[in-house]
Protein backbone atom coordinates (compact mmCIF):
# COMPACT_ATOMS: atom_id res chain seq x y z
CA UNK A 1 0.00 0.00 0.00
CA UNK A 2 2.84 2.33 1.11
CA UNK A 3 4.55 1.57 -2.62
CA UNK A 4 1.44 2.49 -4.18
CA UNK A 5 0.95 5.71 -2.52
CA UNK A 6 4.61 6.71 -3.08
CA UNK A 7 4.35 6.22 -6.66
CA UNK A 8 1.30 7.89 -7.21
CA UNK A 9 2.87 10.89 -5.37
CA UNK A 10 6.08 10.67 -7.49
CA UNK A 11 3.93 10.86 -10.75
CA UNK A 12 2.21 13.44 -9.35
CA UNK A 13 5.77 15.45 -8.37
CA UNK A 14 7.04 14.84 -11.96
CA UNK A 15 3.92 15.99 -13.40
CA UNK A 16 4.08 19.44 -11.79
CA UNK A 17 7.84 19.27 -12.25
CA UNK A 18 7.32 19.16 -16.28
CA UNK A 19 4.25 21.58 -16.17
CA UNK A 20 6.48 23.92 -14.36
CA UNK A 21 9.21 23.98 -15.84
CA UNK A 22 7.20 24.12 -19.48
CA UNK A 23 5.28 27.53 -17.61
CA UNK A 24 9.03 28.64 -16.32
CA UNK A 25 10.03 28.38 -20.11
CA UNK A 26 6.77 30.21 -21.25
CA UNK A 27 6.95 33.35 -19.38
CA UNK A 28 10.82 33.20 -20.29
CA UNK A 29 10.06 33.27 -24.22
CA UNK A 30 6.99 34.43 -25.30
CA UNK A 31 6.39 37.82 -25.75
CA UNK A 32 2.69 38.03 -26.68
CA UNK A 33 3.38 41.44 -27.84
CA UNK A 34 5.20 41.84 -31.29
CA UNK A 35 6.42 45.01 -32.67
CA UNK A 36 8.05 46.57 -35.93
CA UNK A 37 9.88 49.84 -36.48
CA UNK A 38 8.28 52.86 -38.50
CA UNK A 39 10.58 53.19 -41.96
CA UNK A 40 10.80 55.57 -44.52
CA UNK A 41 8.63 54.20 -47.44
CA UNK A 42 7.30 55.27 -51.10
CA UNK A 43 5.08 53.46 -53.47
CA UNK A 44 4.81 54.18 -57.20
CA UNK A 45 1.01 54.48 -58.56
CA UNK A 46 1.64 52.77 -61.94
CA UNK A 47 -0.03 50.62 -64.82
CA UNK A 48 2.38 48.31 -66.85
CA UNK A 49 2.01 48.58 -70.65
CA UNK A 50 3.09 47.67 -73.70
CA UNK A 51 3.86 50.24 -76.76
CA UNK A 52 6.48 51.14 -79.50
CA UNK A 53 8.42 53.99 -80.13
CA UNK A 54 7.34 56.31 -83.40
CA UNK A 55 9.82 57.90 -85.49
CA UNK A 56 9.96 59.37 -88.53
CA UNK A 57 12.88 57.78 -90.36
CA UNK A 58 14.66 57.42 -94.00
CA UNK A 59 16.48 54.26 -94.16
CA UNK A 60 19.97 54.38 -95.40
CA UNK A 61 19.58 52.44 -99.03
CA UNK A 62 23.57 51.69 -99.09
CA UNK A 63 23.54 47.56 -98.32
CA UNK A 64 27.06 45.40 -97.70
CA UNK A 65 27.71 41.88 -97.47
CA UNK A 66 30.74 42.17 -95.73
CA UNK A 67 30.96 44.15 -92.35
CA UNK A 68 30.05 47.73 -91.93
CA UNK A 69 31.61 49.50 -89.05
CA UNK A 70 30.00 53.19 -87.67
CA UNK A 71 31.79 56.50 -87.31
CA UNK A 72 28.61 57.83 -85.48
CA UNK A 73 27.18 56.15 -82.13
CA UNK A 74 23.65 55.63 -82.39
CA UNK A 75 21.18 59.24 -81.59
CA UNK A 76 24.36 61.00 -83.01
CA UNK A 77 23.32 64.45 -85.06
CA UNK A 78 24.91 63.98 -88.18
CA UNK A 79 24.65 66.40 -91.59
CA UNK A 80 23.47 65.56 -95.02
CA UNK A 81 25.99 63.81 -97.33
CA UNK A 82 28.56 63.53 -94.40
CA UNK A 83 29.87 60.02 -93.93
CA UNK A 84 28.18 57.73 -90.99
CA UNK A 85 29.65 54.63 -92.05
CA UNK A 86 32.23 52.34 -93.82
CA UNK A 87 31.01 49.32 -96.08
CA UNK A 88 34.00 46.73 -95.78
CA UNK A 89 34.19 43.72 -97.77
CA UNK A 90 35.62 41.12 -95.75
CA UNK A 91 33.28 39.85 -92.71
CA UNK A 92 35.65 39.94 -90.33
CA UNK A 93 37.58 43.64 -90.87
CA UNK A 94 35.22 45.09 -87.86
CA UNK A 95 36.19 42.27 -85.71
CA UNK A 96 40.24 43.05 -86.57
CA UNK A 97 39.07 46.57 -85.97
CA UNK A 98 37.92 46.30 -82.22
CA UNK A 99 40.75 43.90 -81.77
CA UNK A 100 43.13 46.65 -82.46
CA UNK A 101 41.93 49.12 -80.45
CA UNK A 102 41.55 46.80 -77.62
CA UNK A 103 45.61 46.62 -78.15
CA UNK A 104 45.94 49.84 -78.59
CA UNK A 105 44.73 50.79 -75.32
CA UNK A 106 46.55 47.77 -73.47
CA UNK A 107 49.72 48.71 -75.32
CA UNK A 108 49.09 52.38 -73.52
CA UNK A 109 48.18 51.39 -70.17
CA UNK A 110 51.47 48.73 -70.11
CA UNK A 111 53.52 51.94 -71.50
CA UNK A 112 52.15 54.16 -68.73
CA UNK A 113 52.67 51.42 -66.01
CA UNK A 114 56.63 50.94 -67.45
CA UNK A 115 56.99 54.56 -66.43
CA UNK A 116 56.73 53.88 -63.38
CA UNK A 117 59.76 52.70 -62.85
CA UNK A 118 61.46 56.18 -63.15
CA UNK A 119 58.76 58.29 -62.39
CA UNK A 120 56.92 57.96 -58.67
CA UNK A 121 53.19 57.14 -58.41
CA UNK A 122 53.34 57.45 -54.60
CA UNK A 123 53.37 55.21 -51.35
CA UNK A 124 52.54 51.81 -51.84
CA UNK A 125 49.91 52.18 -49.65
CA UNK A 126 48.14 54.83 -52.03
CA UNK A 127 48.71 52.10 -54.87
CA UNK A 128 47.04 49.82 -52.39
CA UNK A 129 44.30 51.74 -52.12
CA UNK A 130 43.51 52.35 -55.60
CA UNK A 131 43.67 48.91 -55.92
CA UNK A 132 40.90 48.42 -53.49
CA UNK A 133 38.71 50.71 -54.84
CA UNK A 134 38.67 49.78 -58.28
CA UNK A 135 37.81 45.87 -57.09
CA UNK A 136 34.97 47.23 -55.22
CA UNK A 137 34.24 49.22 -58.35
CA UNK A 138 34.33 46.22 -60.41
CA UNK A 139 32.11 44.12 -58.35
CA UNK A 140 29.63 46.89 -58.26
CA UNK A 141 29.85 47.01 -62.17
CA UNK A 142 29.30 43.39 -62.63
CA UNK A 143 25.96 43.35 -59.96
CA UNK A 144 24.63 46.21 -62.04
CA UNK A 145 24.76 44.85 -65.24
CA UNK A 146 26.86 47.78 -66.83
CA UNK A 147 29.21 46.68 -69.40
CA UNK A 148 30.55 50.01 -70.57
CA UNK A 149 31.55 51.34 -67.00
CA UNK A 150 32.76 47.28 -66.24
CA UNK A 151 35.31 47.91 -69.28
CA UNK A 152 36.64 50.95 -67.77
CA UNK A 153 37.17 49.87 -64.40
CA UNK A 154 38.94 46.42 -65.89
CA UNK A 155 41.46 48.78 -67.51
CA UNK A 156 41.62 50.99 -64.34
CA UNK A 157 42.36 47.57 -61.99
CA UNK A 158 45.18 46.62 -64.69
CA UNK A 159 46.85 49.61 -64.54
CA UNK A 160 46.79 50.24 -60.50
CA UNK A 161 48.61 46.62 -60.85
CA UNK A 162 51.09 46.98 -62.67
CA UNK A 163 52.17 50.20 -61.25
CA UNK A 164 51.93 48.35 -58.09
CA UNK A 165 54.75 45.85 -59.51
CA UNK A 166 56.36 48.75 -61.34
CA UNK A 167 56.88 50.80 -57.35
CA UNK A 168 57.86 47.48 -55.29
CA UNK A 169 60.42 46.67 -57.46
CA UNK A 170 59.18 42.87 -58.23
CA UNK A 171 60.29 41.71 -61.81
CA UNK A 172 58.00 42.72 -64.56
CA UNK A 173 57.94 42.10 -68.50
CA UNK A 174 56.35 44.82 -69.48
CA UNK A 175 58.57 45.84 -72.50
CA UNK A 176 58.58 42.17 -74.04
CA UNK A 177 54.69 42.13 -73.38
CA UNK A 178 54.63 45.54 -75.41
CA UNK A 179 56.63 44.31 -77.98
CA UNK A 180 54.64 41.51 -78.61
CA UNK A 181 51.53 43.51 -78.74
CA UNK A 182 52.33 45.93 -81.32
CA UNK A 183 53.90 43.76 -83.50
CA UNK A 184 50.35 41.97 -83.07
CA UNK A 185 49.04 45.14 -83.49
CA UNK A 186 50.85 46.55 -86.33
CA UNK A 187 49.74 43.20 -88.04
CA UNK A 188 45.80 43.94 -87.61
CA UNK A 189 46.13 47.32 -88.99
CA UNK A 190 47.68 46.32 -92.28
CA UNK A 191 44.94 43.41 -92.77
CA UNK A 192 42.42 46.30 -91.95
CA UNK A 193 43.95 49.22 -94.39
CA UNK A 194 44.42 46.48 -97.29
CA UNK A 195 40.65 45.77 -97.00
CA UNK A 196 39.13 48.73 -99.41
CA UNK A 197 35.57 50.45 -97.59
CA UNK A 198 33.37 52.01 -98.79
CA UNK A 199 32.15 55.68 -97.29
CA UNK A 200 28.77 55.87 -96.68
CA UNK A 201 26.59 59.42 -96.34
CA UNK A 202 23.48 60.27 -94.27
CA UNK A 203 20.69 60.80 -97.03
CA UNK A 204 19.41 64.02 -94.48
CA UNK A 205 20.26 65.77 -91.62
CA UNK A 206 19.08 64.22 -88.57
CA UNK A 207 19.85 61.90 -85.95
CA UNK A 208 21.65 58.32 -86.95
CA UNK A 209 20.58 55.16 -85.37
CA UNK A 210 22.33 51.78 -86.99
CA UNK A 211 19.18 49.48 -86.48
CA UNK A 212 16.49 48.68 -88.91
CA UNK A 213 13.61 46.64 -87.66
CA UNK A 214 11.02 46.96 -90.61
CA UNK A 215 8.89 49.56 -89.19
CA UNK A 216 10.46 52.63 -90.52
CA UNK A 217 7.80 52.54 -93.71
CA UNK A 218 4.73 51.33 -91.59
CA UNK A 219 4.42 54.42 -89.31
CA UNK A 220 5.73 57.92 -88.58
CA UNK A 221 4.93 60.56 -86.80
CA UNK A 222 2.52 62.06 -89.38
CA UNK A 223 0.81 59.13 -90.45
CA UNK A 224 0.13 57.29 -86.59
CA UNK A 225 -2.63 60.31 -86.72
CA UNK A 226 -4.13 59.39 -89.49
CA UNK A 227 -4.79 55.63 -88.49
CA UNK A 228 -7.72 54.19 -86.16
CA UNK A 229 -7.73 52.52 -82.77
CA UNK A 230 -7.60 49.13 -84.08
CA UNK A 231 -4.72 50.02 -86.77
CA UNK A 232 -2.56 50.94 -84.09
CA UNK A 233 -2.96 48.08 -81.91
CA UNK A 234 -2.16 45.94 -85.03
CA UNK A 235 0.85 47.62 -85.30
CA UNK A 236 2.24 47.79 -81.88
CA UNK A 237 1.75 43.57 -81.64
CA UNK A 238 3.44 43.30 -85.04
CA UNK A 239 6.29 41.61 -85.33
CA UNK A 240 10.23 43.02 -85.98
CA UNK A 241 11.85 42.31 -89.18
CA UNK A 242 15.53 43.20 -88.93
CA UNK A 243 17.71 43.79 -91.70
CA UNK A 244 21.24 42.89 -91.39
CA UNK A 245 22.10 44.24 -94.82
CA UNK A 246 21.18 47.35 -94.33
CA UNK A 247 23.62 50.74 -92.92
CA UNK A 248 21.16 52.09 -90.69
CA UNK A 249 18.58 55.18 -90.53
CA UNK A 250 18.15 58.27 -89.82
CA UNK A 251 15.90 60.03 -87.47
CA UNK A 252 14.35 63.46 -88.73
CA UNK A 253 13.80 64.81 -85.01
CA UNK A 254 14.98 64.36 -81.33
CA UNK A 255 11.45 64.23 -80.73
CA UNK A 256 9.80 60.68 -80.89
CA UNK A 257 6.41 59.27 -79.45
CA UNK A 258 5.64 56.29 -77.40
CA UNK A 259 2.53 55.17 -78.11
CA UNK A 260 0.22 52.60 -76.16
CA UNK A 261 -3.42 51.31 -75.56
CA UNK A 262 -5.24 51.09 -72.44
CA UNK A 263 -8.93 50.38 -71.26
CA UNK A 264 -11.11 53.25 -70.89
CA UNK A 265 -10.67 52.93 -67.16
CA UNK A 266 -7.08 53.48 -67.46
CA UNK A 267 -7.52 55.91 -70.10
CA UNK A 268 -9.32 58.31 -67.82
CA UNK A 269 -5.60 58.63 -65.48
CA UNK A 270 -3.99 59.93 -68.51
CA UNK A 271 -4.71 63.87 -68.78
CA UNK A 272 -3.26 65.79 -72.31
CA UNK A 273 -0.21 68.09 -71.54
CA UNK A 274 0.23 66.39 -68.22
CA UNK A 275 3.93 64.95 -67.62
CA UNK A 276 4.22 61.07 -66.27
CA UNK A 277 7.32 59.26 -65.47
CA UNK A 278 7.98 56.15 -67.35
CA UNK A 279 10.61 53.41 -66.38
CA UNK A 280 11.41 51.73 -69.88
CA UNK A 281 12.10 47.73 -69.57
CA UNK A 282 15.67 47.15 -69.45
CA UNK A 283 16.64 50.77 -69.08
CA UNK A 284 18.06 52.25 -65.64
CA UNK A 285 17.17 56.23 -66.63
CA UNK A 286 13.18 57.30 -65.65
CA UNK A 287 11.92 59.30 -68.78
CA UNK A 288 9.66 62.03 -68.57
CA UNK A 289 7.35 61.99 -71.41
CA UNK A 290 4.27 64.60 -71.81
CA UNK A 291 1.20 63.36 -72.63
CA UNK A 292 0.15 64.59 -75.75
CA UNK A 293 -2.61 62.77 -77.52
CA UNK A 294 -5.74 60.19 -76.96
CA UNK A 295 -6.74 58.19 -80.21
CA UNK A 296 -10.27 56.86 -79.80
CA UNK A 297 -12.96 55.53 -81.95
CA UNK A 298 -15.71 52.63 -82.53
CA UNK A 299 -12.84 50.14 -83.98
CA UNK A 300 -11.70 48.81 -80.57
CA UNK A 301 -12.55 49.50 -76.44
CA UNK A 302 -9.47 50.36 -75.93
CA UNK A 303 -7.88 54.22 -76.16
CA UNK A 304 -4.58 54.67 -77.74
CA UNK A 305 -2.13 57.25 -75.67
CA UNK A 306 0.55 58.74 -77.24
CA UNK A 307 3.26 60.16 -75.07
CA UNK A 308 6.06 62.84 -76.22
CA UNK A 309 9.55 62.28 -75.67
CA UNK A 310 11.56 65.24 -76.06
CA UNK A 311 15.05 63.23 -74.89
CA UNK A 312 17.24 60.83 -77.10
CA UNK A 313 20.00 58.69 -76.44
CA UNK A 314 21.80 55.99 -77.62
CA UNK A 315 20.08 53.45 -75.53
CA UNK A 316 16.42 55.26 -76.43
CA UNK A 317 17.37 55.40 -80.04
CA UNK A 318 17.40 51.59 -79.82
CA UNK A 319 13.69 51.24 -78.80
CA UNK A 320 11.21 50.05 -81.09
CA UNK A 321 8.51 48.05 -79.20
CA UNK A 322 9.07 47.95 -75.76
CA UNK A 323 7.10 47.60 -72.55
CA UNK A 324 7.62 50.33 -69.75
CA UNK A 325 5.83 51.66 -66.42
CA UNK A 326 3.80 54.37 -66.30
CA UNK A 327 4.53 56.17 -63.36
CA UNK A 328 1.27 58.61 -62.64
CA UNK A 329 2.47 59.85 -58.70
CA UNK A 330 4.68 58.59 -55.62
CA UNK A 331 3.32 58.16 -52.33
CA UNK A 332 5.76 58.52 -49.36
CA UNK A 333 5.09 58.33 -45.70
CA UNK A 334 6.08 55.71 -42.75
CA UNK A 335 4.94 52.12 -43.25
CA UNK A 336 3.34 49.89 -40.31
CA UNK A 337 1.15 46.95 -40.46
CA UNK A 338 -2.54 47.08 -41.28
CA UNK A 339 -3.13 45.13 -38.04
CA UNK A 340 -1.11 47.66 -35.94
CA UNK A 341 -4.19 50.55 -36.70
CA UNK A 342 -6.21 51.19 -33.55
CA UNK A 343 -8.28 53.80 -32.23
CA UNK A 344 -8.04 55.60 -28.64
CA UNK A 345 -10.67 56.89 -26.29
CA UNK A 346 -11.86 59.94 -28.33
CA UNK A 347 -12.11 57.69 -31.38
CA UNK A 348 -8.49 59.26 -33.07
CA UNK A 349 -7.01 56.62 -35.60
CA UNK A 350 -3.44 55.69 -34.59
CA UNK A 351 -1.12 53.06 -32.99
CA UNK A 352 0.29 52.08 -29.79
CA UNK A 353 4.15 52.38 -29.74
CA UNK A 354 6.74 50.98 -27.27
CA UNK A 355 8.56 54.22 -26.09
CA UNK A 356 11.28 52.89 -22.98
CA UNK A 357 9.12 50.13 -21.77
CA UNK A 358 6.25 52.12 -21.45
CA UNK A 359 3.21 51.80 -23.86
CA UNK A 360 1.76 55.18 -25.89
CA UNK A 361 -0.35 56.26 -28.34
CA UNK A 362 0.66 58.06 -32.13
CA UNK A 363 -1.88 59.53 -33.91
CA UNK A 364 -1.69 58.47 -37.74
CA UNK A 365 -3.44 60.10 -41.29
CA UNK A 366 -3.32 57.20 -43.78
CA UNK A 367 -2.07 58.35 -47.31
CA UNK A 368 -2.03 54.63 -49.01
CA UNK A 369 -3.40 51.23 -48.32
CA UNK A 370 -1.70 48.38 -49.79
CA UNK A 371 -1.35 44.19 -49.04
CA UNK A 372 -1.10 44.08 -45.45
CA UNK A 373 0.24 47.43 -44.88
CA UNK A 374 -0.19 51.49 -45.19
CA UNK A 375 1.32 54.33 -45.64
CA UNK A 376 0.92 56.82 -43.18
CA UNK A 377 1.71 60.64 -43.89
CA UNK A 378 5.14 61.68 -41.53
CA UNK A 379 4.25 65.00 -39.58
CA UNK A 380 7.30 65.86 -38.26
CA UNK A 381 6.43 68.89 -36.44
CA UNK A 382 3.71 67.05 -33.88
CA UNK A 383 4.77 65.47 -31.11
CA UNK A 384 1.79 63.39 -31.15
CA UNK A 385 1.74 61.74 -34.95
CA UNK A 386 3.74 58.48 -35.47
CA UNK A 387 7.74 59.35 -35.89
CA UNK A 388 9.99 57.94 -38.03
CA UNK A 389 11.91 54.59 -36.19
CA UNK A 390 9.19 55.06 -33.68
CA UNK A 391 8.37 50.80 -32.58
CA UNK A 392 4.86 49.75 -32.94
CA UNK A 393 3.14 47.51 -31.38
CA UNK A 394 1.37 44.67 -33.18
CA UNK A 395 0.14 42.29 -31.38
CA UNK A 396 -1.46 42.20 -27.69
CA UNK A 397 -4.57 42.73 -25.87
CA UNK A 398 -5.47 45.51 -22.99
CA UNK A 399 -2.87 47.69 -24.23
CA UNK A 400 -3.44 51.23 -22.67
CA UNK A 401 -1.37 54.45 -22.31
CA UNK A 402 1.57 53.88 -19.68
CA UNK A 403 1.47 49.84 -19.41
CA UNK A 404 4.61 48.84 -18.57
CA UNK A 405 5.48 45.94 -21.13
CA UNK A 406 9.33 44.62 -19.96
Amino acid sequence: MKNKMLKTLTVILSVFLVVYAGYQAWTLFYNPYKTEIAVDYSVNEAIHVDGIAVRTETVIEDQYDGSVSYIHEDAARVNRNKPVAYAHTSSDTVTKMIKAAELEKEIKLLEEAANGISQLYGSSEFINDQIGNSVMNYSDAIAGGDYGEFLNIKDELLLSINKKTSITGEPNKFDERITLLKAEYDELQNEINADEAKTVASPKTGYFISSVDGFENIITKETLFEKNVSEIEEIINQELVFSEQKIGKIADNFKWYYVISVSPEDAERFTVGRNVTVNFDGINDSQKLEIYEKIEDDTSENIIIVLLSRTFTAELASLRQISADIVFSTISGLRISSDSVRFNENQQMGVFILDRGSVDFRTIDIVYTGSGYNIVKWNQNSKTALQLFDEVLIGGNDLYVGKIID
